[in-house]
């Protein structure tokens, strides 16, 4: 049988380990969310200099971009001025 500090270090392990399941779960499912739009409307990657661009559309003047350092980012600068534009 534990005693009370064994107790309670079982269960402060137990609570760690479901808060970091959960926080995991979450992060997931953000970046679901984040790659649906850029999985339904399938832009263009590509490196510009050293940054990675997404583009939607023909061209940087008419279409929607997002640049970042690295796919996931640039993914979530589009994101933000897909939503930008749309809200004009």
């Amino acid at each position: 049988m534990l005693n009370d500090s064994d107790s309670e270090k079982v269960k402060s392990t137990l609570q760690f380990n479901a808060d970091k399941e959960h926080y995991e779960a979450m992060c997931t499912a953000v970046q679901i969310g984040e790659y649906t739009l850029f999985s339904m409307l399938r832009p263009t990657v590509t490196r510009d200099g050293n940054q990675w661009c997404v583009l939607y559309g023909d061209d940087l003047m008419t279409g929607v971009a997002g640049f970042g350092d690295t796919p996931y980012l640039a993914v979530l600068d589009f994101n933000k001025s897909w939503h930008i534009n749309l809200n004009k």
